[in-house]
Formats: C-alpha cells, sequence, structure tokens
C-alpha cells in the first residue's frame, strides 16, 4: 500500500485499473473511497495497492487486508498513529456497517495484529480478544515445514457464500456445526501449546467437513476431488480458506510427503506459506501533511 501526495491536488488511485478524480468520495473502489472519508482525506493524494495475490475471491481475507493497510497508510500521512486493534475495528466498521457486506471481523483482527492468536469475538458487546497462542520452541517452524498451498484458479465472492451461511444459521441447521468449529479452534490452541502440531491435520480436516455442510456452495465437485487426491498423497487435512468456493486449498502433510502431494495436484499452482510475526505497519515513512 503506497500513499502520496499529489501535486495536482486531485486523486488517484490504481490498483487492477487506475482512477483519477477530483476528490475522494467520487472514487470507485469502495475501499478506498470509505478509507478515505473515515481518515479525514478529501483530495490530493495518490493511492497505490500491490499485492502478491488476487486482491479478491481467494480467502486470504485480501478485501480486509487492504483496508486495514489503507487505514493505516492514510492515518500515517496525516501523521496520526493509530494502534492495530483500532485499525481493526475501523476497518470492521467500514466493510460491515457502511459497505454492507455480510462478513465476520476475523480477517480485518489477524491483518491488523499479526502473529498466530486465538481471536475470541465476545457476547453482548464485550469486543474482542486476541490472545497469542504459545507454543514449545521448535514447534512454529515445524509448523511452517508442515503446511502447503494451492492456488485452485477458482475466485468467488465471500458475500454469497457467507449469505448463504447466514441464511442456514438463521433457520438453525447450521448452529451445532458453528459451536464443533468453535469448539476445534480451542483444541487447536491447547494441542499446540501442548507441543502436538501433527493435531494440525486431524483437526483442520474435521474443521473441514464440518464447513462443507454448512451450505453447498462451501466446496465443489473439483474443491473435493483436489483435497482427496491430496489426502491420498499423504496429508492429514486441510481445508479452502477463507468462505469456500475457490481460491487456495491448505493442506497440513508430513514434509517427506510433499513431493508426493505436488505431483497428485500438479495442475494446481503452488504458493509459499509463510505466518507474519507482524500484523500491518509502516515501513517508509517521509513527510506528513502539514
Amino acid at each position: 500500500m503506497i500513499v502520496a501526495r499529489r501535486f495536482e491536488g486531485d486523486v488517484r488511485v490504481s490498483y487492477s485499473r487506475t482512477e483519477i478524480v477530483s476528490k475522494g468520495s467520487d472514487v470507485e473502489h469502495e475501499l478506498v473511497r470509505e478509507a478515505m472519508r473515515a481518515t479525514g482525506i478529501p483530495r490530493g493524494i495518490d493511492v497505490m495497492t500491490l499485492a502478491d495475490v488476487p486482491s479478491q475471491g481467494t480467502g486470504l481475507g485480501s478485501s480486509s487486508t487492504v483496508t486495514v493497510g489503507l487505514l493505516n497508510a492514510l492515518y500515517a500521512f496525516q501523521g496520526i498513529y493509530r494502534a492495530p486493534l483500532a485499525l481493526a475495528e475501523e476497518a470492521s466498521r467500514i466493510e460491515i456497517e457502511v459497505l454492507g457486506k455480510p462478513i465476520g471481523r476475523q480477517d480485518q483482527y489477524a491483518s491488523a495484529v499479526g502473529g498466530f492468536n486465538l481471536i475470541e469475538f465476545l457476547r453482548d458487546g464485550g469486543g474482542v480478544r486476541v490472545e497469542p497462542v504459545v507454543m514449545p520452541s521448535g514447534c512454529l517452524k515445524r509448523l511452517h515445514r508442515s503446511l502447503l498451498m494451492f492456488y485452485t484458479g477458482r475466485q468467488r465472492q465471500a458475500s454469497t457464500v457467507l449469505e448463504e451461511q447466514r441464511s442456514a444459521v438463521q433457520d438453525g441447521k447450521a448452529i451445532a456445526s458453528l459451536e464443533h468449529m468453535r469448539d476445534l479452534a480451542y483444541s487447536l490452541r491447547d494441542e499446540l501449546a501442548a507441543g502436538n502440531v501433527d493435531a494440525v491435520g486431524r483437526l483442520l480436516h474435521e474443521n473441514w467437513e464440518l464447513k462443507k455442510g454448512l451450505v453447498e456452495k462451501i466446496s465443489s465437485p473439483e474443491v473435493d476431488r483436489w483435497y482427496e487426491l491430496g489426502r491420498r498423497a499423504g496429508a492429514t487435512g486441510g481445508k479452502v480458506l477463507g468462505a469456500g468456493g475457490g481460491g487456495f486449498l491448505l493442506l497440513y502433510a508430513p514434509p517427506a510427503r510433499h513431493d508426493a502431494i505436488r505431483r497428485e495436484l500438479g495442475e494446481l499452482r503452488e504458493v509459499p506459506i509463510r505466518l507474519a510475526a507482524r500484523g500491518t505497519h509502516i515501513t517508509v515513512m517521509n513527510d506528513a501533511l502539514d
């Protein structure tokens, strides 16, 4: 994310295309428009977004990451510091309340805080609690070495899948599965804290089977085939990241089985995966607005 002063005094936004408009409220990119509105910058800036992966429909929380990063950059441009949790909350407000997206808040908090955490959304207005998962020495490295991620080439709108999921919850059909999935998050935290890294595969598999049962669009025959190929080649578990329906397939497997899995999934593009120790942060800071 790059934000710079614009000599012409208008607004230029560069992403998959370029917009040049007279003021922020005219920007078509809704996340940029609302982030500018929230941070009080009406015009006079260049905004550029760059990404290593497609910015929508991949299940990596790209849209929320863009929103968090935009807010951080736009505030920093004015010489204003915002704490990570405050950025996450404001990004959630923009996406959910202002833009009306039927999404959760986990992506905003994950991208704002960084690290490997248990994120709890407390009932009755209790807020959000972010708890780092503390593991014995060497466990995080083992986890890194055991993960594989493949791009399926299928993109989807998370809002479509999540809207169906919300309907299933309102009908009462999915509540038991969602409660079970919540409990699996605590189980994963406890297993990692005990140094049982290989439990990740089993718990991911259990989570994925539950998630597929929520709504039909979460998986597809093609995704199911890729997942089973990975399992037969040695993966102990995995899932499609994000809301489901496409994007990236994450697998957990002993490193000795990785080459076999790569051969079986040769039609997919492997993308290296690394857990980021830091969330959103400013890497270069020049002069702020007067």
